[in-house]
């Protein structure tokens, strides 16, 4: 029920640990870090979208202040610290050698694709085996991806996941299904996958990020239904194996580039990596 596609397996990093985590780690206004943003974007989404496209791939070598990373698609690039840029591991800010080879790394800022070079505003790395175990993990406990096919008389949907495979899935009468990703990434997280949030990759919403300068508790996720899920929306699910099929338990349905000016860099307005 699964292909794999020519290009292979793309490191699950650029699905979960991506534009969305990245977001979420960046320093609230008045913070000590670059204030780039600007009153039109609002808070930290304006800044996020002034840091430049993302670049992804697994650490070579990092240290005395420069980094040297593979990508998926095979391409070598180096990373090096523009002025204030930050370094995050797990929401903590960390020095570029604490990077360790293996580890997969997010640099954003301005990148050179003819020199392979990238001027970070942001790195975000996420260790070897956080990345290892969220492999492990994706397609059994959870998913992520776009819906390709809907077969709603067998209650099956396709879904083309962010590491290029197509994987046939099922729900059910315990299946629950809102809309947007807020809700749903604790469970992607205590199911395997990385912390933070997801986003990247296919776009869409995110997680129900408020838009910036709002506060107060955000609204509830709006349920849906399965009828409601069209092709070409994007999904993120937490489930288990029901003899060999994955079975959603809870879904996050977004269309694809769907989302308010606020959200936006967390998925929909993100630029793609430039090896893709």
């Amino acid at each position: 029920m699964r292909t794999v596609s020519k290009r292979g397996f793309v490191l699950v990093g650029l699905l979960i640990a991506s534009t969305a985590q990245l977001m979420a780690q960046m320093p609230e206004p008045g913070a000590n870090a670059p204030q780039s943003g600007s009153a039109a974007g609002g808070g930290r989404a304006g800044r996020f979208g002034q840091m430049g496209q993302p670049v992804r791939g697994t650490v070579i070598t990092a240290a005395a202040g420069k980094a040297t990373i593979k990508t998926d698609g095979g391409e070598t690039y180096e990373i090096t610290l523009g002025e204030n840029a930050r370094v995050m591991k797990d929401r903590q800010v960390i020095q570029i050698a604490d990077i360790k080879p293996g580890d997969m790394l997010t640099a954003m800022g301005k990148v050179d694709a003819a020199k392979k070079t990238v001027e970070a505003s942001m790195l975000m790395d996420v260790d070897a085996a956080t990345v290892a175990k969220a492999k492990e993990y994706l397609g059994k406990t959870y998913i992520t991806g776009r819906i390709t096919a809907i077969d709603a008389e067998n209650l099956k949907l396709t879904v083309e996941r962010q590491d290029n495979v197509t994987q046939v899935i099922a729900v059910d009468e315990g299946t629950s299904f809102q809309r947007g990703m807020r809700g749903v990434a604790q469970e992607i997280q205590a199911a395997g996958g990385m912390a933070g949030g997801f986003g990247g990759g296919f776009g869409g919403r995110g997680i129900g990020r408020q838009r910036g300068g709002q506060t107060g508790t955000p609204a509830a996720p709006e349920s849906i239904t399965l009828a409601d899920i069209k092709v070409g929306d994007i999904i993120a699910a937490t489930g288990s194996l029901k003899n060999g099929t994955f079975t959603a338990t809870k879904m996050g349905v977004t269309q694809r580039g769907a989302g308010s000016r606020g959200e936006r860099g967390m998925g929909a307005g993100a630029a793609p990596p430039p090896q893709q």
